[in-house]
């Protein structure tokens, strides 16, 4: 089926129109703590694999990776990653 590059158009702005997004609130708040934690393990890990495979496994590595770990530096992240994430899924309107 071939349709129309005006009318995916006039789909996608009447989609658009109707999804306003989460509701602002504890839910909406909630899940975007786990997506930030959830990115948080992603990029440590990914992050600390990357320096042992390259560097080795040094004490550099290890002073850089206690840094990395440490829970100051995880609130410090997702406290801003939850607000990026939360002003993403609720949509002002």
């Amino acid at each position: 089926m071939i349709i129309k590059d005006e009318q995916i158009k006039a789909i996608d702005k009447k989609i658009e129109d109707m999804s306003k997004g989460l509701k602002k609130g504890f839910w909406a708040g909630l899940l975007a703590f786990v997506f930030a934690k959830i990115t948080h393990l992603l990029i440590t890990f990914a992050l600390g694999l990357w320096m042992v495979m390259v560097f080795g496994y040094t004490e550099t590595i290890q002073s850089i990776a206690k840094v990395i770990d440490n829970p100051i530096t995880g609130i410090i992240y997702l406290i801003f990653v939850t607000r990026f994430i939360y002003k993403l899924i609720t949509k002002d309107e």
